[in-house]
């Protein structure tokens, strides 16, 4: 039988010999990670280099004059801002499309902004960085990518042919934005014979579902405009037509 303080002199010597075991087994500095062992550790993030004024000022000017010479950007980037570092691409002045920051003198960070963070597409020179929103076809920056890409005997793409041919401006392509930044793919259902009416369907393939949404681009009083339609309507353009005019053109969603 054993005694109260047989029993309590027990216990401190059995609780000693376990915090050194436990001592032991955890490396100096690693207190935190024991406790919280399974989960996965923060990625840092990249950190700003801290370039001179006159270098991000140079920077600055080069990334205005790609946008300026892009088919693409020139139409959809109101504003290449330079501000506590880093270049902003915006397309309107509540719209931000892409925020660059510089690592060094010739490595960019690529980002778009999710929530209260930050998305990393590409790290690379400012022109590859600039190159990968210009050609995107995915839609994380406007998903009109294959205007620029140079493909020999490659047949043209729905997009390219809605500019080239029937002259609707960029601007106005990208219109159905959350079309394209759900990875859905413009497909020509109709042209009309004056060509100042498109039926256009964008789909997407899923591992159960098909998806679709259907918009026409209209030339009306000598403007394009696009204008999405409502499912039960968008059978042909003149089914789409009819339904949009009784709608005083008001796109449906």
């Amino acid at each position: 039988m054993i005694d109260g303080g047989t029993a309590h002199r027990l216990r401190l010597l059995f609780s000693g010999l376990f915090a050194q075991t436990l001592e032991k087994s955890v490396p100096k500095g690693d207190g935190m990670r024991s406790r919280n062992r399974g989960w996965p550790e923060r990625v840092p993030r990249p950190k700003l280099a801290k370039l001179s004024k006159e270098e991000l000022q140079r920077l600055h000017a080069r990334a205005k004059q790609f946008v300026e010479g892009s088919v693409i950007l020139r139409e959809l980037v109101e504003e290449v801002r330079l501000a506590r570092g880093r270049f902003y691409l915006w397309r309107a002045p509540e719209d931000m499309m892409a925020r660059i920051t510089p690592l060094g003198r010739r490595s960019m960070l690529l980002e778009t902004p999710r929530r209260n963070s930050w998305t990393e597409h590409k790290r690379g020179q400012l022109a590859t960085v600039l190159k990968t929103v210009e050609s995107d076809t995915r839609g994380t920056f406007h998903g009109l990518g294959l205007l620029v890409a140079k493909k020999r005997g490659a047949t043209p793409s729905a997009q390219e042919v809605l500019h080239r041919d029937l002259k609707i401006p960029v601007r106005i392509l990208a219109e159905p934005g959350y079309w394209y930044s759900m990875h859905r793919k413009p497909l020509i259902a109709e042209v009309n014979d004056t060509k100042d009416r498109a039926l256009v369907r964008f789909v997407a393939h899923g591992m159960s579902d098909f998806f679709q949404g259907t918009c026409v681009y209209a030339q009306r009083e000598g403007e394009w405009g696009c204008y999405t339609v409502k499912p039960s309507a968008s059978e042909t353009i003149a089914t789409a037509e009819a339904w949009l005019s009784k709608r005083d053109w008001e796109a449906w969603g």
